[in-house]
Formats: C-alpha cells, structure tokens, sequence
C-alpha cells in the first residue's frame, strides 16, 4: 500500500457567535474568581458566613470554565495510511482525542441522508460520535466501526476524499448499498 495522509478540519457554522459566548463566559467566570476572592477575605475578616457565598463563586467559576470547553471548538480529522484519528480542538488551541481507529475496524461507511443510515442508527448497543462541530447536519457521512468490540457510528463533517482514502484500506465492500 502507498502512504497517505489526509487532514481536514470541521469549522462550526456560527462561528462569531461561539467566539462572543465563549469570551461572555470567560469574563462570568474571571468576574466568579474575582468575587470569591473578595467573599473569603470578607469571611476571614468580617464574618465566617461569607465563606459559602465564596464557595458558591467558586461553583460558579467552574461551572462556566466547563461550559467554555463546549462552546468553542472544531474538529480535526487526520487520515494516516489506514489509521484515523479524530480530535476536538477547544478554542483553537487545546486538543482533546475524540478516537482513534483502524481501516480494519470499520464495518460501513456511507452518507447520513440515506435509508442504511437509519438502520444503523436504529440497532442496539451502538454509541454515536459526533465528529463535528456542527449537531444537525444537511450532509454528512457516518463511518460504523467496531473499536475494541464496542460498536460505534462516527457522524462527520468532510469531503468525499477522506471516504476515498478509506476506502482504498478497508475494500469496497464496506460501502453502504444505496451509495450514489
């Protein structure tokens, strides 16, 4: 087999409005750190109740540095002679591995406005992946694999030439009936 190599990157469609919530949820959450900091030297100082309110921010805090994470985001997919990796990267910066698997393991691919979509979708025990930034998709492709003997359908946002590409590993057959 030649080497391939195929990279392509899932872009949300809203782009400018993920930007300004995640920047409205960073200055809530610098404002909860700030607001913790005053509630604990009031409660050292002053009185021992304002310790909750301190904890409360605190909570808050969090709170908004996980909903960041979900807000602003693409999703990287990377085609290595065979092996397909998948990784969401946060804020343009930060990667977090969504999967990674091999051209032996997938057991269907085809396009998510099809009839075999559906049954797939439809069958027991099967996780879904959303390899895209974007839920609700008009086009797609789904990829069915069975990862470590868990069955899996990978919903994604590229271009036929990733499908292409693993197909020329995995074989034909793999392609869903109804392909047009």
């Amino acid at each position: 087999m030649r080497e391939v190599l195929y990279e392509e990157s899932a872009n949300p469609t809203n782009l400018k409005l993920q930007k300004f919530i995640y920047i409205v949820y960073t200055i809530i959450m610098i404002f909860n750190i700030v607001l913790s900091v005053v509630f604990f030297l009031f409660g050292l100082y002053v009185d021992i109740s304002m310790l909750i309110l301190c904890a409360l921010s605190i909570g808050g805090a969090v709170l908004f540095a996980f909903l960041r994470t979900k807000i602003y985001y693409c999703v990287d997919c990377i085609f290595v002679s065979g092996s397909t990796r998948i990784v969401k990267v946060i804020n343009y910066k930060r990667r977090k591995k969504i999967i990674v698997f091999e051209a032996e393991e997938v057991v269907q691919v085809g396009k998510i406005t099809s009839e075999s979509f559906e049954k797939v979708l439809s069958t027991p025990n099967i996780k879904k992946i959303f390899a895209t930034p974007n839920r609700y998709l008009d086009e797609g492709f789904y990829v069915q694999i069975n990862h470590d003997g868990v069955n899996y359908v990978v919903i994604m946002e590229c271009k036929e030439e990733y499908l292409q590409n693993l197909v020329m590993f995995t074989g034909k057959k793999v392609i869903e009936k109804d392909y047009k």
